[in-house]
């Protein structure tokens, strides 16, 4: 019934390969599969015996002078896996066989599957924060808005078959779409808010953006909306192990900028300032 090393009537598995068993037949039992209801599988203490079969408290109390197998040290504070143990019956009526050993105890890190892609986008991963300047809420055509994003990893918990596992999520892509009918920015580089080097900001259309930042002139007034999405890759920790594991395939977020309006203004000659004739044209 199972790939394995036969030891006289039990049938060993690897440990992962006896996750991967366990979580079929719960799938199985789950969609009504008559034949799964013929077997069960569980965890429990094995006696420290030396006969074979190797049995279980499952079957009842461990003798007193033999006790209990100690349970595998994982780590402090992570919880090992008992032995599993398997028993079968020929009808859905019938009486079960004593349990019977199938894999040692072990660690979490050893038997749980890998975090899946899937896994990985359902986690709450939190829209990127985004810098527009000017930060006015306007900005007059053919001048340049410069944008900028929060490069920061970010790290989350979440649990793997019911056992701890931190990710860590890294933004890796931007695709600016500034909302106009120019193409969206793709770019690896989250850009610099202004001044990066010294430069004071654009004060001319046309003017060249300051060094390591992204500019965008809006060529028409309007009402613009600004979106950002966000790709990210990731890897994982099971808690009580070392490795940080790579997740394959990547997730995103989108982030939504408040609508920018981009409005068209003409120079005047006038007598007075803006400050001394607050209401004149061009004021």
């Amino acid at each position: 019934m199972f790939g394995g090393e036969s030891d006289e009537d039990a049938v060993i598995v690897t440990a992962r390969r006896a996750a991967e068993l366990v979580a079929a037949h719960a799938v199985a039992v789950a969609a009504g599969d008559p034949v799964a209801v013929l077997v069960e599988y569980a965890r429990g203490v094995q006696c420290d015996v030396t006969t074979v079969p190797l049995t279980t408290a499952l079957n009842g109390p461990c003798g007193a002078a033999s006790g209990a197998v100690p349970a595998v040290f994982c780590g402090v504070g992570v919880t090992a896996l008992d032995p599993l143990w398997t028993r079968t019956r020929t009808s859905a009526t019938a009486a079960w066989t004593p349990w019977t050993y199938l894999t040692a105890g072990a660690c979490p890190q050893d038997v749980l599957p890998a975090l899946t892609t899937a896994d990985f986008r359902r986690l709450p991963l939190p829209p990127t924060a985004t810098t527009v300047q000017p930060g006015t809420g306007y900005v007059l055509v053919g001048y340049g808005i410069i944008v900028s994003a929060d490069p920061t990893p970010v790290d989350l918990t979440t649990t793997l078959l019911g056992h701890p596992v931190t990710v860590h999520a890294t933004p890796t892509t931007y695709r600016w779409d500034f909302g106009d009918d120019t193409s969206p920015l793709d770019t690896p580089d989250p850009g610099l808010p202004y001044p990066t080097d010294g430069s004071t900001p654009p004060t001319t259309p046309g003017s060249v953006y300051p060094v390591g930042s992204h500019g965008h002139p809006y060529q028409a007034p309007g009402t613009y909306t600004l979106t950002l999405t966000t790709t990210w890759t990731g890897t994982y920790q099971i808690a009580g192990d070392t490795t940080w594991r790579p997740i394959t395939g990547t997730a995103t977020t989108t982030t939504t900028h408040p609508a920018l309006t981009v409005v068209e203004r003409r120079t005047h000659l006038v007598a007075d300032t803006c400050l001394t004739h607050p209401h004149g044209p061009g004021c």
